[in-house]
């Protein structure tokens, strides 16, 4: 029995249709050229060893780290500022393929941030792709501005780990 009907309804319902799921809140929504072939990027988007170098918090500074766990379906990283945790992003992956990726996202700590939904989609072949990343449910402005420059900090960290 194929999944494919139910994984492509569950797009649909998070990231086609208005006001389902999780709502039509704050979005984000980015489109990033990568020059690698998309199966190793998958590996750096889902492997914890790869996650701890391009994931960048704000604020970080030389002090700054990332600890990433993953459990099944279920991923945490621990982020630790001047030999301190300070807080942790957790997760359950709902859709994880080659080309596809679509995870709950929940931050505890400072921030804390409510439950959202990331989607991110790999496009492309051999020496190029483009990673399209929507991030949806995001519950206040304050969340939307912090996590907007979290992921425009990290693809951007990434982006330059496959460019040389």
């Amino acid at each position: 029995m194929s999944t494919q009907p139910v994984v492509e309804r569950k797009l649909t319902k998070y990231f086609r249709a208005p006001n389902q799921g999780f709502g039509d809140s704050l979005n984000i929504a980015m489109r990033v050229p990568i020059q690698s072939d998309a199966s190793r990027i998958f590996l750096a988007l889902t492997r914890p060893e790869y996650l701890e170098t391009w994931i960048t918090l704000p604020e970080d500074n030389a002090n700054s780290y990332l600890v990433a766990w993953q459990h099944g379906s279920s991923y945490r990283f621990d982020h630790y500022r001047d030999g301190r945790r300070n807080g942790s992003i957790c997760g359950d992956y709902r859709m994880c393929r080659r080309r596809k990726l679509l995870f709950t996202w929940k931050m505890t700590g400072d921030p804390a941030m409510a439950e959202s939904l990331v989607y991110i989609g790999l496009h492309g072949n051999f020496a190029s792709t483009i990673l399209e990343l929507h991030h949806r449910g995001i519950a206040s402005t304050a969340a939307y501005l912090w996590q907007h420059e979290m992921w425009s900090r990290s693809l951007d960290r990434l982006a330059r780990l496959f460019a040389g």
